[in-house]
């Protein structure tokens, strides 16, 4: 089975897809990676612009480059898409997107009879055609699911860890649904929470339940070999929430109630320790780049030990 992985360029995707990417391969299944970017908004409130630097920017801006230049790729660590394709040379297929509705590129879908897929966070708003690539034979239901960081219907749109923290809530976690041309509003196939730890930032609640998220894909990756047969059920329109980017207002409320969105160093040792073998040459010379890199903003005083 072809099994393609639409994927953002933030932390959090790339983890989850080469977690999946081993599971897939296990399995005897192809994996197409198609890595999608997303650019930063010049206009962006000050602390939402540090966190694209941070969840986007330092992953392939310096830590994939850094990866790149090595004479191999690192085992037993998660690899960049190039690494991937090195290490999995006639395996895995990788390839960069930047419109997934080409009519070029669905066609390459088809060429290469790719009828599974998943979204991990890849920004892009899939169209008819493209879903309609998806649906195997008249009459049946297409094979394509976005992996939501949030609990849906709850929480749908964007930053839904850090909604879901203003609100005061004990849990959060990741849904998987079917995809369809709205926002985060295609049935659900399974869905996956875990306690939150207000003394962690949104990011790293989010990156703990990586685990959890990768067994949704996979789990769906083993149904859709047995002919998807998923017990899927729509979304409750009652219970709809929709969230765009936090305003000032919003970020304000994250600071006077202690949330971070981000903490530097844990996004810096999350990054070397998921690249790097530890306490490795590499790990620390990673581990130096980074921290030059992010050594002018301070921690927030409350994350302070």
């Amino acid at each position: 089975m072809r099994v393609a992985f639409f994927v953002g360029n933030d932390i959090t995707s790339h983890l989850i897809v080469n977690q999946a990417l081993r599971g897939v391969l296990e399995a005897g299944h192809t994996p197409y990676l198609y890595f999608t970017g997303q650019q930063p908004n010049p206009d962006a409130e000050p602390e939402l612009r540090e966190l694209f630097q941070y969840e986007r920017t330092l992953l392939g801006g310096y830590v994939y480059p850094y990866l790149d230049s090595l004479p191999a790729p690192l085992h037993g660590t998660y690899l960049s898409p190039a690494g991937i394709a090195k290490l999995h040379r006639g395996r895995a297929r990788v390839r960069s997107v930047d419109d997934v509705n080409d009519p070029g590129f669905i066609a390459s879908l088809a060429a290469e009879d790719v009828r599974v897929g998943f979204s991990v966070r890849c920004y892009q708003k899939f169209r008819a055609p493209l879903i309609s690539h998806f649906i195997p034979e008249p009459g049946a239901r297409p094979l394509f699911a976005n992996l939501h960081p949030g609990v849906l219907p709850q929480y749908r749109g964007v930053l839904t860890f850090a909604r879901a923290m203003l609100h005061g809530e004990t849990e959060a976690g990741f849904t998987l649904h079917r995809v369809d041309e709205n926002w985060d509003a295609g049935d659900i196939m399974s869905v996956s929470t875990a306690p939150l730890d207000y003394d962690r930032s949104v990011l790293e609640n989010m990156w703990a339940q990586r685990d959890r998220a990768t067994g949704l894909v996979l789990s769906a990756v083993a149904e859709a070999e047995a002919l998807g047969r998923w017990t899927d059920r729509p979304q409750n329109a009652d219970l709809v929430g929709y969230y765009s980017h936090l305003r000032r207002a919003d970020l304000d409320r994250l600071a006077r109630q202690g949330i971070d969105l981000l903490r530097p160093q844990a996004v810096i040792d999350l990054l070397v320790s998921s690249f790097t073998p530890p306490g490795s040459p590499e790990s620390f010379e990673l581990g130096g780049i980074l921290t030059g890199l992010t050594s002018r903003r301070p921690e927030p005083a409350h994350a302070l030990g």
